[in-house]
Formats: structure tokens, C-alpha cells, sequence
């Protein structure tokens, strides 16, 4: 046998032809190990009529891939193809490429005493086991009902042949490439408590090659420097671009990776600002515009954790995700803030107060007392009590300052927080919190002044390592959106406003940083303070009435004309939906021995507080047309999916409806139209809303990419949506009916909507 094709000046002589670098081993074994599965994969016929040897395997596999490679996508693409060292995979991140992928064969599933686990799906390579498992059916009452007491904290983990574990930690370590079975194992399910639901899962998995249509993008590594496009030293936005009164202009802010989607990028880079001792950042959101200044939307990978760096004094990895079309490079990526510096002086200053016997939450103290400082005057402006037998201080002071640290002398807290400042108006606020709440006069000790420099200004501009022409210019919606990212910033606000409409929000209510419902008028005239001591709001479908979740429990009612407050005597929870007739609310309550579960209870509070359900963690969807049927959902433990169900109140029967897949695993911020066909929802990415059939048919994207917060529907139709913009910490309101993709903005409103009303 001749052996030419193996030796080195043979490759060397193809390389050099193209100009391309040397390729990597780990690329041939990969293209070795698939041609083989492709080839085990086909009908043998009896009598081969060419046997190959594997040295010409490998010698025509290189060569067939560096002709194919150079005329489909270009000598200058063939650089970037073949350095590529790791690959992406929707939905389970940046793995290796270095060994054979395998996949589960099939899903393996377990039920005892009414609990489903579920292993659905593992994906296996060079560095990691990523496994999907679901679990669902825990009952509320296998969880603690305190805070303070901690259920199973073991972690799963995969049992080999020769008895080995792989304990998991975010994913599970890698599988030897000769493991062909491992087994599933959950000691306990996670903060569930002793003997109150089954334990020591064991499921059985198989794995084999993963199949040639797995979804792998390519992931390009990139170092600052110009053959990668990379300008980490590029000046700051002008003046009309963005608010700036200083500028940094370093290699703080890189972009490390990127990975070619089908309809645009996802880039992955660190944020490392430099700092001194006793200084560390404050950062706002990131900002990404292209070449023409146009405002790139992008939400963040749920898959990909990003490269840490040192977080404690602001640094941090970042990812993000975005769509091309249209964008013209360079892009510039921009990351404002500013420096957040200790004061070593160890200055301190002290006060007494009167908390006087029995402090009640929501109780405040008035002192309007001025304090120095380490050289700055201070104003403590207020003190009040909180639901968390504790208390919140209430500063103003120069705009240099943006914290203090506060001790009440001879009681220890078991937690605390605080608002930073850096605002022209200079409020900040300090909180601590403790098993009793101290009482009687209290001395108060001040220090630990932390000073906040001018705003600052940290730029990239990233342009991709090889152009690309397969996306379109003016990319055509998908069937059924009705609203992009894009689209957002040229919304018009309604006109005519119609009249008597009515939007609750909950925002904050004053400088000293308190938090209540207001209700307004459509255009953010009439401003009504419902409450400042609750959340969670609701309004009932005729607008009159407006339903919320004290901070010192209980569910309030309040007549918004008169307004007259009840408390609904022994009911307690969170988002509340009233029902079609105004004459119920469903919630999910909280206190004593529940956990998150679906009530019901009259409005009047007539009657006491009905469960309709014992699953953990659910959310209320809302109420049929005809007050009958009540929809809600459960979450699948470890899982982005939800089941929905309906409770018939005719025949108190509950019924399985459909599961969605697609859901965000955070809250799911679900509701039902009030004609009761569709059921709204955010999507996986927090960002986009989804609409779908009571019957789980007809399931599609109306609103993508535009930061959605909460929905509610007014009685006549209109959705109201809030708005986050990642890249300024703000929102804003929208309505929109979806079956006319008519949408439009209520410029008058900011915070977030609770309720909406419009005849």
C-alpha cells in the first residue's frame, strides 16, 4: 500500500495552494467519527465493490473538506471555519467539540405518590452532561412555610457503571466517551422536607451519537486587535447620543466570542473596569447602536453563563443577543456609570430616636435631622417601620454622596439593603431587618460613607469576522407578530384618548424612595395615591374597585369613589385577578401552611377563602366569560415549562388543558382575554410575549424583543403591556389589541401597570 496521503508535505502542499492554516486533529476525528456513524447508519450490501483503507479515509477527508469549505464560503471564511475550538447549542450553552456529541436515546420518566420525574433530554460532550429533567406534582405542603428553615439541599447527580459519581453543579462533568449508560440520581427533590414526599430517584439513561441535524453554531474566539475588528479604545458617544459628564476610554470593555445565529449574533465578553483599592462600579444596563446611531434590541442567553470576573468591584462577563438584519457596523457597545468610592476616614456620627413600645410596619418617624459626615452634610429625613421587624432610614444628601452604612447599637440584623444615590435630588435610603424588631429609644450609629463620581463612559465597537449576505435588509415579520423591539420607539399615543379610562401602577411614590399603587388617568393626568403600603394590585373589570396585597399581609379592598379600604378578614397573597362579574378574586396564597397555591374568595369577603388546587408555585391566569371556569398553571420543578389547567365550578373538576413549553421558568405574568380564547404569556427570553388558545392551539410570537414586564386586560379588549428598556432601567406603557396588531403608547404613564380599564 502505497503511503503518500498520510505524510505532512502532502498536506502542507493543500494548505499552502489556499492559503489556509493547519487544520486541527480534533476537526478530522470529528469528521472521521460522523462519516463512520453515517456509514454504521446505512444497508451493508454483501459484496463491497471498494473497500477503503482508513489512512485514505482520513487523507480524503481532508482533502474533500478544504476544497468544499474553500469554494462554497470563500478562501477569506475558510480562517474562521476551521479555528473555531468550541460550538453552541440552543438551549444548552458553549460546549467543546474535541470528543463525539451524544444525546439521550429516549426520555425516561418515574412516578411515586402522584410525582412525575421526568429526564427529557442530555446532551454529551467534551466538557460537560447537559441534562433536562422536570419534575411536577409536589404539593405545596413538601416545602417549608418558613424562610428561616431550609428543606433537601442535596444535589443529583450520575451514577456510572463502575459506580463513579458526577455530581451536578450547573451542568453535570463530562462522560467518559466509552459510557454508554448512566443512571439518574436525586437523593431528594431540592427544599422539599424530610419524609414528606418520596425520595432516592433513581432513572436510567442511554446515550447514543447524536444525530447529523444537531443544531452546533459555530463560536468564534476574538482578541482586541484589529484583524478581529475590535476597537477597545473607541471615543465616547457624543453629547446628542447619550448623557455623559466624563468619559473612560480602556480596554475595560471587550468582546471575547462570537457566535453566527440563523438570523443574527450572540457576542460574549467581560466587562473589567480598572479601579483602585476601595473603589469599586456602578453600571447601568448595556447599550448597543449601529453605524447610523439606529438603537440595537438584544436580550440575554438564558444558555450561556458567561466568563466571571472580578464582581465585587463591578466587573462582571456579559452575552447577548440580537437580531442582523438590517444593522450597519461597526456596532458600538457602550456601558455607562460610575466610580463608587469608600471614604477611609472611618468617620462616624450617632442619634437617638423613639421607636416607642410597639412599633407597628408601615409606622414613620418624621425628623428632618441634619448629620455630619466625613466632611458632607447629610439629611436624615425619615424613619419608618417595616413588615420585616425592621427599619427603613430615609437620606438626602449632596449628590456626591451615594450611601451610608447603619447600626442600631446593641442588636444584631439578620439582613439589611439600601438605595444608592448619585441623583440630582441626592435620596438614598439604608434598611436593616432582625428576628424582633428593636423597641423603645434605639441609638443609631452612621459610617461607612461611600462617595459616587461623575458619570462615566466604557466603549467597544465590534464589527463580525466575516460579513455575511444571507439576511435581509427589511426582514419580514413572522406570521402573527404585531410588535418588534424596532417598532417600539415610533409608536404614536392614542388618539382620541378614550374617555373615562383608568390605568394602575405601581411605582414610587415620592423622593424617600416609597413604593405604592396610583391610579391615573389614560394620559397620566388625576393622579389618586390608592395605597402606600401594598402592591400587587388589580382592578375589577368596572374600573370602581381596586383590589391589593398589604406589606402588612391581608388582601385590601378599596372603593376607589368614596375611598373606603376592607381588609378580607383571614385571606392573604399575590396576584390577584377578580373575576368577570366583579364579585370574586383569585389569588395565590401565602401564610401559615400554603404555599403559593390558587384561592378564591368573595370581594365582599362574605364568605371565606376557597383552595382550588394544592400544587406549589402556581399562577392565576384568569376567569372564563362566564365566571364558571378559573384558569391557572403549575410549573414544572427544573424546567422552562408550565401545565394549564381549568377548574370547573359547576362540577368542582380540574382539568389538564395543554403545557407550554416556551415559557420564561421566572414569573410567567400569564392572562386571559376577556372574551376567554386567548391566554397571553411571556416568553423563555423574559423579553417577548406569546399568545395561545384555550385549547393550547395556535400557539405564536404577537410582541418579541421588547423588554415585556406585566399584561392585564381592561374588560373591552385592550391589552396593557409594560415596557422595560434594559439599556436606561426604564419603562413605559402600551395598549394593543392583538387580533388588529393596533397598538399604541400612553406617554403620560410610567411604572409598572396592575390594572387597566378603558370602556
Amino acid at each position: 500500500m502505497n503511503d503518500w496521503t498520510s505524510t505532512p508535505q502532502f498536506e502542507e502542499s493543500i494548505r499552502q495552494s489556499f492559503g489556509v492554516p493547519k487544520i486541527r486533529c480534533e476537526f478530522v476525528d470529528q469528521v472521521y467519527v460522523d462519516l463512520m456513524h453515517l456509514a454504521d447508519a446505512k444497508p451493508r450490501k454483501s459484496r463491497p465493490l471498494l473497500r477503503i483503507q482508513p489512512a485514505w479515509i482520513i487523507a480524503l477527508v481532508i482533502l474533500l473538506v478544504m476544497i468544499i469549505g474553500v469554494l462554497w464560503i470563500g478562501p477569506q471564511r475558510v480562517y474562521a471555519e476551521f479555528i473555531k475550538l468550541f460550538g453552541y447549542i440552543p438551549g444548552v450553552g458553549i460546549v467543546e467539540q474535541s470528543s463525539p456529541i451524544r444525546v439521550l436515546a429516549e426520555p425516561v420518566s418515574i412516578t411515586r405518590q402522584g410525582i412525575s420525574i421526568t429526564v427529557t433530554s442530555a446532551i454529551l460532550t467534551g466538557d460537560k452532561t447537559h441534562i433536562e429533567y422536570r419534575i411536577f406534582g409536589v404539593p405545596g405542603s413538601a416545602y417549608p412555610v418558613s424562610e428561616d428553615v431550609l428543606g433537601c439541599t442535596l444535589q443529583p447527580y450520575l451514577r456510572l457503571p463502575d459506580g463513579t459519581q458526577l455530581t451536578q453543579v450547573d451542568d453535570f462533568p463530562s462522560v467518559p466517551v466509552s459510557v454508554n449508560e448512566a443512571v439518574f440520581v436525586m437523593p431528594c427533590i431540592f427544599n422539599t422536607l424530610p419524609g414528606k414526599v418520596p425520595e432516592n430517584w433513581e432513572l436510567p439513561l442511554r446515550f447514543v451519537l447524536a444525530p447529523p441535524e444537531l443544531t452546533v453554531m459555530p463560536v468564534i474566539e476574538l482578541s482586541p486587535s484589529p484583524e478581529s475588528s475590535l476597537f477597545p479604545n473607541a471615543a465616547p458617544l457624543s453629547e446628542n447620543d447619550s448623557h455623559i459628564s466624563g468619559s473612560k476610554a480602556d480596554n475595560s470593555l471587550t468582546v471575547r466570542k462570537e457566535v453566527e445565529t440563523s438570523d443574527g449574533y450572540i457576542l460574549i465578553g467581560q466587562f473589567q473596569p480598572q479601579y483602585m483599592p476601595e473603589e469599586w462600579m456602578q453600571t447601568n444596563a448595556m447599550e448597543i447602536r449601529d453605524a447610523n446611531g439606529k438603537i440595537v434590541s438584544y436580550t440575554y442567553p438564558q444558555d450561556i453563563s458567561p466568563a466571571m470576573t472580578d464582581a465585587g468591584s463591578g466587573g462582571m462577563g456579559w452575552a447577548v443577543q440580537f437580531s442582523a438584519a438590517g444593522l450597519v457596523y461597526p456596532l458600538t457597545i457602550t456601558i455607562q456609570g460610575a466610580q463608587l468610592i469608600k471614604d477611609t476616614s472611618d468617620a462616624k456620627a450617632e442619634f437617638t430616636f423613639d421607636a416607642g413600645a410597639n412599633p407597628q410596619p408601615g409606622q414613620e418617624w418624621i425628623l428632618d435631622r441634619e448629620i455630619q459626615l466625613a466632611g458632607h452634610t447629610l439629611k436624615l429625613i425619615s424613619i419608618s417601620a417595616d413588615s420585616r421587624n425592621g427599619y427603613a432610614f430615609y437620606f438626602k444628601g449632596d449628590p456626591s454622596v451615594f450611601s451610608v452604612g447603619v447600626q442600631i447599637v446593641g442588636h444584631t440584623p439578620n439582613g439589611g439593603g439600601g438605595g444608592g444615590s448619585g441623583s440630582p435630588n441626592g435620596m438614598f435610603s439604608a434598611s436593616l431587618s432582625f428576628d424582633q424588631i428593636p423597641t423603645g429609644e434605639l441609638k443609631v450609629i452612621i459610617s461607612e460613607l461611600t462617595l459616587i463620581s461623575d458619570s462615566l463612559t466604557w466603549q467597544t465597537r465590534w464589527s463580525p469576522a466575516v460579513p455575511r449576505n444571507d439576511l435581509p435588509a427589511n426582514p419580514t415579520p413572522q406570521p402573527g407578530v404585531c410588535l418588534t423591539g424596532d417598532a417600539i420607539a415610533g409608536l404614536k399615543p392614542i388618539s382620541p384618548l378614550p374617555p373615562n379610562g383608568k390605568a394602575l401602577l405601581y411605582e414610587m411614590l415620592d423622593e424617600a424612595n416609597h413604593w405604592g399603587l396610583v391610579l391615573y388617568n389614560l394620559d397620566g393626568s388625576q393622579k389618586q395615591v390608592v395605597t402606600s403600603a401594598g402592591n400587587w394590585g388589580a382592578l375589577s373589570p368596572d374600573g370602581n374597585q381596586a383590589a391589593f396585597s398589604s406589606i402588612d399581609n391581608g388582601i385590601h379592598v378599596v372603593d376607589l369613589a368614596s375611598q373606603e379600604e376592607r381588609r378580607l378578614s383571614g385571606v392573604d397573597g399575590f396576584d390577584l385577578h377578580w373575576s368577570q362579574d366583579g364579585k370574586q378574586i383569585a389569588y395565590i396564597g401565602i401564610g401559615g401552611s400554603i404555599i403559593d397555591s390558587v384561592f378564591i374568595v368573595n370581594a365582599d369577603g362574605s364568605t371565606p377563602a376557597r383552595q382550588i388546587s394544592n400544587w406549589s408555585y402556581e399562577t392565576v391566569i384568569g376567569w372564563s366569560p362566564d365566571n364558571r371556569q378559573l384558569y391557572f398553571a403549575a410549573p414544572f420543578t427544573s424546567g422552562a415549562a408550565w401545565k394549564v389547567y381549568s377548574f370547573d365550578f359547576a362540577n368542582n373538576q380540574t382539568q389538564e388543558l395543554f403545557t407550554i413549553e416556551n415559557g420564561t421558568p421566572k414569573f410567567l405574568n400569564a392572562s386571559l382575554s376577556p372574551d376567554g380564547n386567548w391566554i397571553i404569556y411571556r416568553g423563555r427570553d423574559n423579553s417577548s410575549l406569546y399568545q395561545v388558545r384555550t385549547d393550547g392551539s395556535d400557539m405564536h410570537l404577537i410582541m418579541d424583543n421588547i423588554g415585556a414586564g406585566r399584561v392585564v386586560w381592561s374588560h373591552s379588549g385592550w391589552l396593557g403591556v409594560t415596557l422595560w428598556n434594559s439599556a436606561t432601567e426604564e419603562t413605559s406603557v402600551i395598549i394593543i389589541k392583538p387580533d388588529k396588531c393596533e397598538a399604541y403608547l400612553l406617554p403620560g404613564l410610567q411604572g409598572e401597570l396592575d390594572g387597566l380599564f378603558i370602556p
